[in-house]
């Protein structure tokens, strides 16, 4: 992790993407998908870097508890990649920060995007929300994944060929995988 708390061992996502793969990367979770809370600041830090609210501008403890739902719900929506059903919960969640932020589609800038009309912390996490809307339009949201080590759980662009991808490292979580695999077949040998 980087000094704002990202998991930056993971290749970008292309485009407007990554900022979203990266917020999703601030959370670490649990077995069971809860996230793990972090510091209200390490949260504000990123928004900040990355323009989406200014210096000035607030960040309260409602603030963090929106962006760890909003991060959940959006992890849920991930795994629709993998045929598993979006619940009702993450569906409001997602709308809510939406509607809060008042997107609305623009044209002026060649390919269409979604503008939240309100700024901080709303227009925020809807700049979020419109980078998922987006991408899944253009096809790149299906190549987002979960890492498939139970222990690293990050958000990661699969670039394979066949989109077979399970690891948001192999020389990290892959390597470890393979070790640990390895090392069972061994144990069952004797």
């Amino acid at each position: 992790m980087n000094d704002t708390g990202e998991h930056d061992d993971t290749a970008p996502a292309p485009g407007d993407l990554e900022m979203l793969q990266r917020f999703l990367n601030l959370h670490t979770h649990d077995a069971d998908d809860r996230s793990i809370p972090l510091p209200t600041e390490m949260l504000r830090a990123f928004l900040v870097g990355r323009g989406l609210i200014t210096e000035k501008e607030r960040f309260t403890e409602a603030d963090r508890e929106t962006a760890l739902r909003l991060a959940q719900a959006f992890r849920a929506l991930i795994r629709t990649n993998e045929d598993e059903p979006l619940g009702e919960d993450e569906v409001r969640v997602i709308d809510d920060a939406s509607e809060r932020a008042g997107l609305h589609p623009h044209f002026a800038y060649g390919d269409p995007v979604l503008v939240p009309a309100r700024g901080g912390t709303a227009g925020a996490f809807g700049e979020l929300v419109a980078i998922a809307f987006l991408a899944r339009f253009d096809g790149t949201w299906e190549h987002l994944k979960e890492c498939a080590n139970d222990d690293c759980r990050a958000t990661f662009f699969d670039r394979s060929k066949n989109h077979s991808g399970k690891w948001c490292s192999m020389e990290s979580c892959g390597n470890r995988a393979k070790v640990r695999a390895w090392r069972e077949r061994q144990r069952a040998v004797r």
